[in-house]
């Protein structure tokens, strides 16, 4: 089986990844630009150095028992042990939690568990809310820019004293006047980091004495109606749209991380998934071997009780039970361990018809395959390093840092800040009139300007990004490192795993072949005497025992590296057809 991972030799995509803004000049030679060069260079160096390694078929060395026996008799070792020989043995479990000796089963194969997994996994679930919650989180920066309608009202009362005509300032009388005003308008925020404003204003004003009226102390009453356009806009500081809209594109890199927490949240509960499964068919097999070998070991038992009177003494026969008694204690301790590995399983896929909380037993139809794998180790590499999610997670926190360090750097810049407002005025006797004769312009423009003294805030902010940017790329190296390190690691994990099975399998073979000698010798007719039957058989048929749980094992193992393996190259999900939409 040839694991599908060939890639183009675009290695220059893979590369050309760690480079994400903010190129320097060729004079300003900046720790980080070390940092990005070293990364690059270390990675290129390992693919270069991987680059001509061979295309590697997992194989075995050849053992001396394989060679001695004929297939004949390697057929026949296999019906009487191993996989095929107990796969068919019924299961004794023994009563469950509820005390129903007869327990609940529900079969399932790998693809099936795997897929009730992602449907229904706890974890796989709170992973999937996430980029939901990102998503609103966009929606909610981007709302800073959306157009604001406004309506603002004011009731103004005063009563201003005025002073006399004459000489000195005594108080000759005053001046009450209400204004009740109404605003209403639209604004918004620009992404340049102006704000644009257009408002109408309608105001009544009584006043009392007027001074606009030819009768002494009368009251006068007016409306006053304004359209106003005002826009402010900053020239140095806040000024651009990569500054003013970085909120957005840190939450957009937000969601694009949290989808990237998906897809591993994803890999991880497949993987653990197919490895919980793995373990239940282990532990399957295991109570099978054990239960066979307390069938065994109470046959020779009971042929040491027809004995008792002849030649089997009480102590040999009370050892003989004792054997009994230890194998059927094996056999308690398996049947708890399916059990545990079951509701282990149960708890990962959270299955309706399989809850957790009922006593409901997962029975396994995959048996793991004994298949030599091929691989490359240059395209598990560049696999890894294009598909790991850590690697993108990881990319994504470099252009985060770059995007505030933009941002940082625009905050060093003095204030200067322009505005401009154009006014239409007009003035009626009723509400509205005054729009008959805005004839009256009014212009108005503003300047501020501000600078810290040694801007030194500032500055330290800056410097804090430029360094939070250099611990990203560093942070990318170091995730690299270790993604090299895991699919290393994986790949000696199949050549372990593959070749245990070998020798596991050789070992089962040699205990069966000795205990089939023995039981030849028994068949014809050697003397069954306690010694025959407890020091040389009882002991042999543990021997078998234990070389089969270690064949069992060595299967389950193997399949487990090879899902560790496509775990460690980030390619698991499409492995077992699974894709994000959302991506």
């Amino acid at each position: 089986m040839k694991l599908p991972m060939k890639l183009p030799n675009g290695l220059g995509l893979m590369l050309s990844a760690a480079f994400l803004a903010g190129c320097a000049g060729p004079l300003d030679r900046t720790l980080e630009d070390r940092l990005r060069e070293d990364l690059v260079g270390s990675n290129r160096a390992y693919l270069q150095a991987v680059a001509a390694g061979p295309v590697v078929e997992l194989s075995r060395p050849p053992s001396d028992v394989e060679t001695e026996l004929s297939n004949e008799r390697r057929t026949q070792l296999d019906r009487m042990s191993g996989p095929a020989a107990y796969q068919k043995d019924e299961l004794r479990l023994g009563a469950d939690l509820l005390g129903k000796a007869n327990t609940d089963l529900v079969v399932m194969n790998l693809r099936e568990v795997i897929r009730r997994a992602v449907r229904s996994n706890l974890d796989v679930e709170l992973a999937r809310i996430q980029p939901a919650i990102s998503e609103a989180r966009i929606t909610r920066a981007e709302s800073d820019f959306d157009a604001v309608f406004f309506t603002n009202l004011n009731r103004d009362s005063t009563d201003t004293p005025r002073p006399g005509t004459g000489a000195g300032l005594s108080v000759f009388g005053s001046q009450q006047s209400e204004r009740s005003t109404a605003a209403t308008g639209i604004r918004k925020n620009l992404s340049s980091g102006g704000q644009l404003t257009v408002q109408a204003v309608f105001a009544r004003i009584n006043e009392d004495p007027s001074f606009f009226s030819a009768i002494p102390n009368s009251r006068f009453h007016y409306h006053d109606t304004d359209i106003e356009i005002q826009l402010t806009q900053p020239l140095l500081r806040n000024f651009g749209s990569d500054v003013n809209r970085a909120g957005i594109a840190l939450e957009q890199n937000a969601r694009r991380e949290t989808l990237q927490d998906l897809r591993l949240t994803l890999i991880n509960v497949v993987q653990a998934t197919e490895q919980a499964y793995w373990q239940l068919v282990f532990s399957r097999n295991l109570l099978l071997i054990q239960q066979r070998l307390l069938e065994r070991t109470q046959a020779d038992r009971d042929q040491l009780q027809r004995r008792q009177n002849f030649d089997v003494s009480p102590v040999r026969l009370t050892e003989a039970n004792s054997f009994v008694e230890l194998r059927r204690a094996d056999v308690i301790r398996a049947r708890q361990q399916v059990r545990l590995a079951s509701d282990q399983l149960k708890l990962l896929i959270n299955a309706p018809d399989a809850p957790i909380a009922e006593e409901i037993l997962i029975v396994p139809v995959d048996e793991p395959a004994d298949l030599s794998v091929t691989y490359s180790l240059l395209d598990a590499v560049t696999t890894a390093l294009r598909h790991r999610p850590e690697l993108r997670r990881a990319l994504l926190e470099i252009d985060d840092a770059s995007i505030r360090q933009r941002v940082a750097d625009n905050q060093r810049l003095p204030v200067l800040n322009l505005g401009a407002t154009l006014r239409y005025n007009g003035v009626g006797e009723a509400p509205g009139a005054g729009l008959d004769s805005a004839d009256f312009i009014d212009y108005l423009l503003t300047a501020q300007f501000e600078v810290p003294i040694g801007n030194r805030g500032p500055e330290a902010q800056y410097r804090e990004q430029q360094l939070q940017r250099q611990a990203a790329v560093v942070n990318y190296r170091r995730t690299s490192m270790q993604v090299i390190t895991d699919v290393k690691a994986a790949l000696r994990d199949l050549h372990t795993t593959f070749e245990l099975i070998g020798a596991a399998r050789a070992a089962r073979r040699a205990a069966a072949d000795n205990l089939r000698a023995l039981e030849e010798q028994e068949e014809a007719g050697v003397a069954l005497t306690p010694e025959f039957l407890l020091d040389l058989k009882l002991s042999t048929q543990q021997r078998l025992a234990n070389a089969e749980i270690q064949e069992a094992q060595a299967l389950a193992d193997y399949s487990t590296a090879i899902s560790r393996y496509y775990q460690s190259t980030g390619t698991l999900l499409d492995l077992n057809g699974i894709r994000l939409e959302a991506e």
